[in-house]
């Protein structure tokens, strides 16, 4: 007999399965477990608690969070640098990444025994990812969770250092390259697939987390192996414990040993039980994450169904002064009320920095009532801003500079007040205080009582101007009191004993002393008369 040829041997190829939901294919424990022991999306992907929350998405037709955020993670091991990973553009990106690996002649589950290459599954789909059935998404899964366990560089390095691998044996062997204890995540018996425990009928049990979810297999050596689920609820849970103990070997006889099918199954009982215990604790967190989520859910359906917004009418709000009351419109009455001012309170202004036709004119400015209605236009000038309407310096109210071409009779821009100089007289005297004097007029004199301008005992306040306008610019004269005693000699700088003292340049205060001489205190007294603003009135 003639040897075959190396090249007409069949591979290894598992037949089809038959399964009609991704629970009974071994490739949904595959992903799901390399999801748990190599990537932290469980605790950060919402949604993503159980076996059942993986499965419950690849049956959906639609883009899903899940599976887009899946994706995305494997992508990112592969390509670290790759972009475009939202939910419309992951499915082009998941077949720009494989198609570079299916060009290779490393063997994918497309290859082809044909065509000795791999096909590219996504060159006669039709529709997106999402849109397929979920036997092509876990497919296209599994293949990226084998391209990352053999290309990630961050992959590789975890199961190194898990399994104790050295690369460069001439260098020291570094405490943080040591293999991780028993309990560490990143451990060798953490990041292994294996199976729990067989029973008597060598049946294998696996487990993918803290949930209730048990699957069963046969050999997996073998071609003709077959995969399914048989417990994800508590209850189902408890029930194969108790099918297990139904089907456990009768107590031995003196003299007689167990087989290892027997002892097997026997320690499957008990590991089994020893899980109730943390799948109760899991169970109880599953339920308050899924609690939240469900509230955020709701949450976010009434707020897309409250009305935030109120007005009946869909338009600008314009602002139109004096306009028909009776009209259809639904504008807010506005009125404007008048400030009214008392006589005392106008008495108490420091009329020394009141000016009139500024002051005056904004506290007692009256805008007539009526509905406000804007005159502005949604017209665009050059540079992007509104241009006003032809009459939009007519608004009342408003102030209008004159450097945006307001016309003369619109422009509130007058000059400031002046403000009297800081003096050395002017900051001592700045706390000094004022007392009205009654000097046989009319009104009466604010008469500072302290400071460089109070009054001395020798002096006496004038009354005012008669007929003239009481404004900021203003003046008294002092005269001695007759037979008063000898003042203070006179100060430096004056001339024959007199003062002069300065107004803001409208008059000039006259402050005499008494001299020791009669004809020099009448040459001095016709000189402060010639002076006196009171004899050019």
């Amino acid at each position: 007999m003639s040897k075959a040829h190396p090249s007409d041997k069949k591979s290894h190829v598992c037949p089809p399965s038959n399964a009609t939901h991704p629970s009974d294919r071994w490739e949904s424990l595959f992903v799901y477990s390399f999801v748990c022991k190599f990537t932290n999306l469980r605790g950060k992907i919402e949604g993503l608690e159980t076996p059942m929350d993986f499965e419950t998405a690849l049956l959906s037709r639609e883009p899903n969070p899940i599976l887009t955020q899946l994706l995305g993670q494997f992508i990112l091991n592969l390509k670290p640098h790759t972009r475009n990973l939202s939910t419309d553009q992951i499915s082009s990106t998941v077949a720009s990444v494989l198609s570079e690996y299916f060009k290779s002649s490393e063997r994918t589950i497309f290859w082809d025994e044909d065509l000795r290459a791999n096909v590219d599954p996504f060159e006669v789909l039709n529709s997106g990812f999402f849109a397929t059935d979920w036997d092509f998404k876990l497919k296209i899964l599994r293949q990226l969770v084998e391209l990352q366990l053999s290309h990630s560089s961050d992959i590789k390095a975890t199961i190194d250092r898990a399994w104790g691998v050295v690369h460069n044996k001439h260098k020291k062997k570094d405490a943080a390259t040591a293999p991780p204890g028993p309990d560490d995540p990143k451990s060798q018996e953490r990041l292994q697939l294996i199976p729990i425990g067989q029973d008597s009928h060598r049946k294998r049990f696996w487990i993918a987390d803290d949930s209730p979810r048990i699957y069963v297999s046969t050999n997996p050596w073998k071609t003709t192996a077959t995969f399914q689920t048989i417990s994800s609820t508590r209850e189902e849970y408890v029930a194969i414990i108790e099918d297990l103990k139904a089907t456990a070997p009768p107590e031995l006889k003196k003299k007689q040993k167990r087989s290892k099918l027997e002892l097997a199954h026997l320690a499957l009982i008990v590991t089994l039980e020893s899980r109730i215990e943390t799948i109760d604790a899991e169970l109880v967190r599953v339920q308050k994450v899924q609690k939240k989520l469900e509230q955020r859910r709701l949450l976010l359906a009434q707020a897309e169904i409250r009305e935030t917004r109120t007005r009946r009418k869909t338009q600008k709000p314009d602002y139109v002064y004096e306009n028909d009351l009776d009209s259809e419109d639904d504008a807010d009455e506005y009125k404007y009320q008048e400030e009214e001012m008392n006589d005392e309170e106008f008495d108490d202004e420091d009329f020394l920095n009141f000016r009139e036709g500024t002051h005056a004119t904004k506290r007692r400015r009256i805008v007539s009532g009526g509905q406000r209605r804007s005159t502005r236009t949604a017209v665009m000038n050059g540079n992007g801003k509104r241009e006003g309407s032809s009459d939009s310096w007519s608004w009342r109210g408003e102030r209008r500079s004159s450097r945006l071409g307001a016309p003369l009779d619109h422009q509130f821009d007058v000059e400031p007040p002046h403000k009297r100089a800081r003096t050395e007289e002017s900051t001592t005297s700045a706390n000094s205080l004022e007392v009205p004097i009654t000097n046989g007029s009319t009104s009466n004199l604010k008469i500072k009582v302290s400071g460089a301008a109070a009054l001395k005992p020798t002096e006496i306040a004038m009354e005012e101007i008669a007929g003239k306008k009481r404004s900021k610019f203003w003046v008294y004269a002092v005269e001695p009191i007759p037979g008063a005693a000898d003042p203070a000699p006179p100060e430096p700088g004056s001339t024959n004993g007199i003062t002069l003292v300065g107004n803001n340049g409208n008059g000039l205060d006259v402050k005499s002393h008494e001299s020791t001489s009669p004809e020099i205190q009448g040459d001095r007294m016709d000189y402060e008369r010639s002076l006196s603003p009171l004899n050019s009135a």
